[in-house]
């Protein structure tokens, strides 16, 4: 019986320590985001004040669970952003009960002066390969190497190749280091893994150089509403 004993107090000791480990950490990341929000000249929330994670954007969708927290707002070279973490869990179950897998991300969301059709922007990889062979193509472009790098969803094939003309596709050939891109009405959102607060304004600088490959031809086709 004492070992048994011994052995939860050992346990309970463990998970103790790793849930201070995890406040301290939190507070830790909430000073750095609140640090880097006041340097720039930004707001800051550590709550989704303005529902963001309800936008219509897949990645959103995705989880039995989600959460928008850390949003620092402003105006980066011109364009209004938020900056923000988010996460969505996996819940799974068994005989051994529920748990839960995480999967945290950092996120920029621009506002652009145009009403944009749907576009999801992912890289190309072995799954998205084997969806082509099950109708779930791609929107095919005119650059090979292109899409073979990258795949493309949208609602409007149009506004794909109006948006993702030469000179956009040369460009992100060569800025590749996102996990994804969605365009969606006036927003562009970029997904990275979670981030350090020190590499936030990395993603702000991406979306500012994306916005100034953006075509004319896409403003004057699809005016803001």
């Amino acid at each position: 019986m004492l070992p048994a004993l011994v052995f939860v107090a050992i346990v309970a000791a463990f998970g103790g320590v790793a849930y201070l480990f995890r406040v301290r950490a939190r507070q830790a990341r909430v000073r750095a985001v609140g640090a880097l929000a006041r340097r720039v000249g930004f707001t800051f929330s550590d709550t989704d004040v303005d529902h963001i994670v309800d936008m219509p954007f897949a990645l959103f969708s995705k989880g039995d669970g989600r959460r928008v927290e850390l949003v620092i707002s402003g105006v980066h070279d011109g364009v209004p952003m938020r900056i923000f973490d988010y996460w969505y869990y996996d819940e799974s179950g068994g005989r051994g009960g529920r748990s839960r897998t995480y999967h945290p991300f950092t996120c920029a969301l621009a506002t652009i002066p145009a009403a944009c059709p749907r576009l999801r922007l992912g890289h190309e990889d072995f799954l998205t390969r084997l969806g082509d062979h099950l109708g779930l193509g791609d929107v095919e472009l005119e650059y090979d190497d292109f899409n073979r790098r990258f795949r493309v969803k949208c609602d409007d094939q149009k506004f794909a190749f109006s948006l993702l003309d030469g000179k956009m596709m040369q460009w992100l050939l060569g800025a590749d280091h996102f996990n994804s891109v969605e365009v969606d009405g006036p927003w562009v959102l970029l997904v990275e893994p979670k981030l350090d607060p020190a590499r936030w304004l990395d993603l702000g600088s991406w979306l500012d150089q994306f916005y100034r490959q953006i075509p004319p031809v896409v403003y004057s086709t699809y005016p803001p509403r």
